[in-house]
């Protein structure tokens, strides 16, 4: 295993884990799966990921497990671009944001010369895939998975009227960008 520390092009660090075949299963593979992770979706919480990387490895494909900026609740980091500190998490995640998460981890999967890229996304990293490849065709990208999509719309109807309420005042007050008062779906 190998830990990754992967800038995107704002300048944010995602950090994720590459799970490489042994160089005696196979001297150099040209096939990774790609996995983009979903809210609180961390190396920690899913050990189901390990099980998938090792497996993977020992038959000769290697594996990246792809935290995204919501992996955690609150992550800091060092903004590469800007040079200044950086909260990033859940609670501040701009899903705007995800096409710069995956090229990221596209992109390095390309500078080391994988031929077969495999794009994979669990809970929320599903939708985030789905999103991300209805934006690009991205010729990198060879095949997909989706493992079990977060329902966006059973997400949403568990926020309340008053948090909604609250949601709404906060914008009008322009802190759109600020941290609410309470947590929203968890």
């Amino acid at each position: 295993m190998k830990r990754l520390s992967l800038p995107t092009k704002r300048g944010s660090v995602l950090t994720g884990v590459l799970f490489d075949a042994p160089a005696h299963v196979i001297p150099t593979p040209s096939t990774v799966v790609i996995a983009i992770t979903g809210i609180h979706g961390n190396f920690y919480s899913n050990p189901f990921y390990v099980n998938i990387g090792k497996t993977l490895s020992a038959a000769g494909i290697d594996f990246i497990y792809a935290q995204t900026a919501d992996a955690f609740g609150e992550f800091p980091t060092l903004n590469v671009k800007t040079g200044e500190q950086e909260l990033i998490g859940s609670w501040n995640e701009d899903f705007n944001n995800t096409d710069e998460d995956i090229e990221a981890y596209l992109d390095y999967a390309s500078q080391q010369g994988y031929q077969n890229i495999i794009l994979a996304g669990h809970s929320l990293g599903a939708n985030k895939v789905i999103y991300y490849l209805s934006r690009h065709h991205d010729s990198r990208i060879k095949h997909f998975i989706f493992l079990s999509p977060a329902n966006l719309a059973y997400l949403t109807s568990v926020v309340t009227e008053e948090e909604k309420n609250e949601i709404l005042m906060q914008r009008k007050r322009g802190e759109g960008d600020q941290r609410m008062p309470f947590n929203l779906l968890g």
